[in-house]
């Protein structure tokens, strides 16, 4: 089993992510790592989380080579980040009405995705939606609360990991 562990950096919205030692930045929330209170609060939440799903473009990445579950994202692809609706922080194919976090975009931030476990069991509502780990480019800086980094090594750490890795952010 391999972990993926992050931990701070002296930088609030830059951290370290380490797994089979290597070490290679990443960014986190504009607001650092800490206790999330609420959507929006733009904190990396200190904690032990499952990596649930990956989530990835067909059309930009190879198809994960991983043991754990995926999906393809496609154009009808969003997370509902809508406090008040019954689909909140989940995955769903229509955005309707709803806030809403669009998977398919233009840039390639979600060309891979891991979902974690943060506010699954149960769903706390205002808590805080998904935490993701995506892909960074040259213009990320920070991210709303998830954990970033360069897509080129996303396929090492695919092939590493497993349903029972755990990312650990300290």
């Amino acid at each position: 089993m391999t972990n993926l562990y992050i931990f701070k950096t002296k930088k609030k919205n830059i951290a370290s992510l380490k797994y089979k030692g290597n070490s290679i930045n990443c960014f986190v929330g504009e607001n650092g790592i800490g206790r999330k209170t609420r959507e929006g609060d733009k904190i990396t939440p200190k904690g032990e989380f499952k990596l649930l799903k990956i989530f990835y473009r067909e059309d930009k990445v190879d198809i994960p080579k991983t043991s754990i579950p995926s999906q393809k994202i496609n154009k009808n692809s969003f997370w509902c980040a809508d406090s008040k609706a019954k689909r909140y922080n989940s995955f769903c194919e229509k955005a309707n009405n709803l806030l809403y976090e669009h998977l398919y975009r233009k840039d390639d931030l979600y060309d891979i995705i891991i979902s974690c476990d943060f506010n699954v069991s149960p769903i706390s509502r205002y808590k805080g939606s998904a935490i993701f780990i995506h892909c960074s480019d040259n213009s990320t800086e920070f991210t709303e609360g998830c954990i970033a980094f360069k897509k080129k090594y996303f396929t090492d750490i695919l092939k590493l990991i497993s349903p029972i890795s755990r990312l650990i952010v300290y």
